[in-house]
């Protein structure tokens, strides 16, 4: 069942809520030669691909995390994934990467492979920042419910993101 957004007023709508500034982003093409590719993402018998933008940014909010760098990849996929009852419950995934890693944290979203290119041309023109909820936090990391993009931080957000 759909729970509705929380009051901006109440504290509940900050929890579990993360805003990343977008430093710089690239869409990556990966092509490999796999026995087993997958049909979805096979161009021929063996050759499997993959079209995956990666987005570096740096946290914002809330103010424990913030200045930690983050990676987040958004992986395309296509009509025939379920969400909700008898299919997938999140849309991706926060999680502290291994040590080593260039960032502090790493985030897989899932993005319809309709949106590619309106999500190509917004990365380049138009989008500044990202918003990730949360849900089901531990200490390796937490899956994600929901996210969006942003030219401006709306109104209602402006003191808990500029907080020092």
């Amino acid at each position: 069942m759909y729970a509705p957004t929380p009051d901006p007023l109440d504290p509940a709508f900050f929890e579990g809520r993360l805003l990343i500034d977008i430093l710089d982003w690239d869409w990556k093409l990966r092509i490999a030669v796999e026995a087993g590719a997958e049909r979805r993402g096979r161009l021929s018998k063996g050759l499997a691909y993959g079209r995956d933008f990666v987005i570096r940014g740096r946290v914002r909010a809330p103010g424990e995390l913030q200045g930690k760098a983050i990676k987040v990849t958004l992986s395309p996929f296509g009509r025939k994934v379920k969400f909700g009852r008898g299919g997938l419950q999140q849309i991706g995934d926060l999680r502290i990467p291994t040590a080593g890693s260039h960032c502090d944290l790493e985030a897989t979203l899932m993005l319809p492979e309709d949106a590619i290119p309106t999500t190509a041309a917004s990365l380049a023109t138009l989008w500044k920042n990202l918003q990730i909820i949360t849900l089901n936090e531990c200490a390796d990391g937490a899956a994600i419910s929901h996210y969006f993009f942003g030219v401006h931080i709306h109104s209602n957000l402006e003191a808990w993101a500029n907080a020092e």
